[in-house]
């Protein structure tokens, strides 16, 4: 099968500068990256899916502070942070046009999916992979991330230990089923080589709240797939089929998936992005009055 090849646009905010890769034309969708990923993580899943879906446009953002984006330094990445920054991405992208209908995201970026669902009216299909719930919580070691002087000593420490660190992370992510090639263990584990960058990231987990999203989850009916691994360590089976059952939206679980079904099962996710597609294009655009 051959790949679309992606264009590279660099879109600044008041924020910094978001690097976006596009595959394919027509209309938009989004894919959210998880909190310390990039937007290399759907790219398999987009590659699919532009090919089997003509007509449709996949953004993949590294969103601010993560992969090829930058930031200013000592930003806030709360919940709220990462939509208004996201919002800002989108209208720089289309001016004009008609705003992303169907949403595509996985982990944390499937919560920053749900918030910008209820934030933009337009949203009427989201895929979530392996999502982040507001019942998940974060680990009370990352409090001591919140000074600055700790980020700065961790950062200096993490950075020479980026590479063992990177394949721990994400091997244990993956599920006993699925070895990542060192390739992708080589793009996870990179933005952790700077002492800036960890600096960066270690503030993004610092400000990462689960619980945030109890309330500003969307408060209308959104068309949703919600999308498990039965060895996701990090999301269980059960969190995710409570918010499928609260989206009212189907849940399919899979029997050896980790917590990167992005990398490790994209023909099942470009499918069922595609179901979704399909739906969202039969119905009439929501009206924001």
């Amino acid at each position: 099968m051959s790949r679309e090849r992606a264009v590279a646009r660099n879109v600044a905010i008041g924020d910094g500068t978001v690097r976006v890769a596009i595959l394919g034309r027509g209309r938009p969708v989004l894919f959210l990256h998880g909190i310390s990923a990039h937007g290399r993580a759907w790219r398999p899943v987009a590659e699919r899916f532009a090919e089997e879906h003509p007509g449709w446009e996949c953004w993949l953002p590294d969103l601010p502070g993560r992969g090829a984006s930058d930031a200013l330094a000592e930003l806030s990445y709360t919940l709220d942070d990462e939509v208004r920054r996201l919002r800002a991405v989108v209208r720089a992208l289309v001016p004009d046009g008609p705003l992303p209908r169907l949403v595509a995201g996985h982990s944390q970026g499937a919560a920053i999916a749900l918030a910008l669902a209820e934030a933009e009216p337009d949203i009427d299909g989201l895929l979530l992979s392996n999502p982040v719930t507001p019942e998940v919580r974060s680990p009370a070691i990352l409090r001591l991330l919140r000074s600055a002087a700790a980020r700065r000593a961790v950062g200096s420490l993490l950075a020479p230990l980026h590479a063992p660190l990177g394949h721990l992370v994400l091997r244990r992510a993956c599920g006993p089923a699925f070895r990542a090639p060192p390739d992708l263990v080589a793009a996870y584990a990179q933005p952790w080589a700077s002492p800036a960058r960890a600096r960066t990231l270690l503030r993004i987990l610092a400000d990462w709240h689960p619980a945030e999203l109890e309330d500003r989850m969307p408060r209308r009916a959104v068309g949703a797939h919600v999308v498990a691994g039965a060895h996701d360590p990090r999301i269980p089976v059960e969190a995710a089929r409570r918010l499928a059952a609260r989206l009212d939206c189907d849940l399919t679980v899979s029997p050896d998936g980790g917590h990167v079904l992005t990398e490790q099962h994209p023909r099942l996710l470009a499918r069922l992005l595609g179901e979704l597609a399909a739906r969202t294009a039969s119905t009439p655009r929501a009206s924001a009055g």
